[in-house]
Formats: C-alpha cells, sequence, structure tokens
C-alpha cells in the first residue's frame, strides 16, 4: 500500500481508501489485530513497548489503525488514529479509489496476520496478532493526555481527574432510551447496540450505524471532568449523572433544553456480542 511508510526506525501504519465488502476474500480479517513484529529489507526493527500497543482494527470494509510512538520531548507514548475503508482483492487489500493501487499481499494463520509490503524497491513485512476486545479496550485505555495526531478520530487528550469519583459510575452500559426537550427518539435494532465503557474519568464510546445496509460500529474515546457526586462535565458541558440499581441516567440542559440519555449496566460478554 502506498501509505505504508517503510524507514529506518518505523514500519508506521497501515491505511487503506475505498469502498467495498471482502467479496473476493477467503479470509476473514474481522477483529482487532495488534503489532507483533516488524521486518524490513530483511532486517527486523526492534519494537519499544509504546510501539508494540499498536493495533489496527478491521470490519467488514473499515479499517480503524491505532499507531503508537514515543515522543522523545516528552517521553508521552502517543499515538495517531486513522479511519479509512478498504477492499480485498484475492490475497490482496487494495485502496479502490486509487485505479493504479497494486494492493498489500497478506496471509492469515491462526491468529496471526501478515502483510508483505514493497515501497521504492524495500521489501518489508508486518506481523500481527489478533486480540480480544477486552485487551484492545485495556490498550486504548492506556493512551494519556495529549496523545498524538487525531486523524479522523478522537486523541485521547482531556481533562484530568479531579480526584472526586461518582459511586457506580464504573462499568459498562448500553443505551436504553433518549429523549429530547420531552421528544422520544426511535432507535433503529442497529442504533439500539450503541454502549460505553467507562473507567475513572475515561469513556470508551461504541457508536453503531447502519452502512449499505450492514450495522458496524465505531469507537471513540472522550474524557470528562468529574465535578461533584452528581455532575460531570465534558469540553464545557455540564451533565447530571443519576444511578439507580442498573440504570444510568445523563441529563444535558442547553438553551433551556433538556436531553435526558438512559443506559442500562451490561456484562463485558453482552458488549462482546453486540460488537461481533
Amino acid at each position: 500500500m502506498k501509505r505504508i511508510l517503510l524507514g529506518a526506525t518505523a514500519f508506521v501504519a497501515l491505511l487503506f481508501s475505498s469502498c467495498g465488502k471482502n467479496d473476493n476474500a477467503s479470509t476473514d480479517l474481522t477483529g482487532a489485530w495488534q503489532m507483533e513484529a516488524i521486518t524490513v529489507g530483511g532486517q527486523s526493527i526492534t519494537l519499544d513497548d509504546c510501539r508494540k500497543k499498536s493495533v489496527y482494527v478491521f470490519t467488514q470494509d473499515q479499517l480503524t489503525s491505532y499507531y503508537f510512538e514515543g515522543d522523545e520531548r516528552t517521553g508521552h507514548c502517543e499515538y495517531h488514529k486513522h479511519v479509512e475503508t478498504y477492499k480485498i482483492e484475492g490475497n490482496l487489500i487494495k485502496d479502490a479509489n486509487d485505479p493504479n493501487e497494486k494492493g498489500a499481499p497478506f496471509s492469515v494463520s491462526g491468529n496471526t496476520l501478515t502483510l508483505t509490503i514493497e515501497k521504492d524497491g524495500q521489501k518489508g513485512s508486518l506481523k500481527l496478532k489478533k486480540i480480544s476486545q477486552a485487551e484492545l479496550d485495556a490498550i486504548l485505555a492506556t493512551i494519556n493526555n495529549g496523545g498524538g495526531n487525531n486523524n479522523g478520530g478522537n486523541n485521547g487528550g482531556g481533562n484530568s481527574n479531579t480526584g472526586k469519583t461518582i459511586a457506580n459510575l464504573d462499568g459498562i452500559w448500553q443505551i436504553v432510551s433518549q429523549t429530547k426537550n420531552d421528544v422520544i427518539e426511535i432507535f433503529d435494532d442497529c442504533e439500539k447496540k450503541n454502549s460505553m465503557k467507562i473507567t475513572g474519568n475515561q469513556a470508551l464510546v461504541y457508536e453503531f450505524d447502519v452502512d449499505n445496509g450492514v450495522c458496524s460500529h465505531k469507537i471513540g474515546r472522550e474524557s470528562f471532568t468529574i465535578l461533584n457526586e452528581t455532575t460531570i462535565e465534558i469540553e464545557g458541558n455540564r451533565i447530571f449523572v443519576s444511578i439507580t440499581g442498573d440504570n444510568l441516567t445523563l441529563t444535558v440542559v442547553e438553551n433551556g433544553r433538556r436531553n435526558i440519555t438512559v443506559y442500562k449496566r451490561i456484562t463485558q460478554a453482552q458488549l462482546d456480542a453486540l460488537l461481533r
């Protein structure tokens, strides 16, 4: 692929563009794949702990890449996020928007995905291991303040925790209902899967939508400040929090309009089932 960058210290990121389902694919790439090894010009590239966290998440026609690298100035492990679409022809992953795209050969053996790249006469390979949704969540939860470029997604920066907590807020929550200024929103079966996973003052947001007849999801990340036992703040907007049993209610009042969203608590297994 033309956007795979080969260098002395990095085999940076796998980025694709196009639309299309994997009509010619005999292997399902769907899932999360974590960087395991890089070879450039026959030489193995040493991966530090930061770069080893790099992950590529495939849906049927979309690739989200999280490429991590250390910032020598700050010492932070920062990341770049890209969301692209792709297609597969035979054993090639291709950019369908570029008619001259040759594609990147790939192969899957068990839980290992290998991509073979050639750029400017130099060959390289990228080996990735398949990981679970829980392992992906754990990696994304390590994203620190001010983390890197954000091409197409949230960069994980945000407000630091004030030390305050809201009892029982941590957990996984699936949407139940939403009322905007006393008008009840109608969700389709795909939107009913919208969920979020809250840890501390961070939330991983799983947003579902129908694209070309297929229900798929995107993952975002929100940071918030806990103001007190009943209130959080995101980008200057205050949200009132109420937890009763296994129900979470978030209320926002803006310009005299009140939006109320209700969630139910679910398990990791239930979230994994939604993400399949």
